[in-house]
Order: structure tokens, then C-alpha cells, then sequence
């Protein structure tokens, strides 16, 4: 698969290679950012593979270690009665926010994650949301000076 090696700019592998594979024909896409792995199909963001090294861990994020699902707000509330498992991503300090993990240290980790793949195949709304645009910065020109004000 293309995803693993091509479109990632480490080459450092990411975790839960199962769900690439399981997403595998779709337009698929990785970055890494922060230590994670997200995950676009097209130009909608999936998922966020969590996983850090042992002496990577950030200490308050320990419990989100997993899949970190984005789910618009207006599903929140369904996706997480669907699916009990989903806890909300500790970093956000919002029980219901758009980001729900599926912790790896659920007993049924593998086979939720793919459940989860499945509804991404569907189309499905209720997973992925187009992130907002970046805001451009003007950059100062190189030796230019300083702006003049009145």
C-alpha cells in the first residue's frame, strides 16, 4: 500500500496499520502532527491515530492512547449512545466534544475500529468533518525594515 511509505513525510510507521488497510480504495491520505497520525479521506478528517512511543507519552493523555474519532458535534451524542466505548478525548476537557476516543485498551479495540471503517466505507456522515481553513500569516520580507507607525 502506497499510504504507508508515499504520503506520510516520516518514516516512521503508523500504528493500527489494519485500519489503512481496511480503508484501502478509498482517497486516502496521512499526516503526522504532533506526534499522531491523522487520517483524510479526501479532504475530510477521520480519524486520529494516537499511539506514542513508551517515553513519549504526555502524562495527562495516557487514557486517550488509540483512535481519536471525529465526529461533528451534531452526532456526538448518538455516535456515543451507538457506541458506549467512545470516551472524549481528555486534551479537549469536553466529555462530548467532536473528538471521541476509542481507547487501544479496549478489549474489543480491533473489531470497534473496524465497525468504525465500515461507516467511513458507507459515507456516513456522523464520522469525519472538513477542517477549517488555516490562517494565512504575512511574513515579514527578508531585510525589510521595520513598519512605520504613526
Amino acid at each position: 500500500m502506497n499510504l504507508l511509505g508515499s504520503s506520510l513525510k516520516t518514516k516512521k510507521r503508523p500504528p493500527y496499520e489494519f485500519i489503512l488497510e481496511e480503508l484501502d480504495g478509498l482517497d486516502l491520505h496521512a499526516r503526522r502532527m504532533f506526534g499522531c497520525t491523522a487520517i483524510y479521506v479526501g479532504e475530510k478528517i477521520m480519524f486520529v491515530m494516537y499511539k506514542p512511543e513508551q517515553n513519549e507519552t504526555a502524562s495527562g493523555l495516557k487514557k486517550d492512547i488509540g483512535i481519536w474519532v471525529c465526529i461533528p458535534k451534531e452526532y456526538t451524542l448518538e455516535m456515543k449512545a451507538a457506541f458506549p466505548q467512545l470516551k472524549g478525548v481528555s486534551f479537549f476537557e469536553d466529555e462530548n466534544s467532536a473528538w471521541q476516543c476509542l481507547p487501544e485498551s479496549h478489549p474489543d479495540f480491533e473489531e470497534l475500529a473496524l465497525k468504525f471503517c465500515k461507516i467511513i466505507k458507507k459515507g456516513d456522515p456522523r464520522i469525519g468533518r472538513i477542517p477549517k481553513p488555516k490562517k494565512k500569516t504575512k511574513k515579514p520580507v527578508k531585510n525589510s525594515p521595520p513598519a512605520f507607525k504613526k
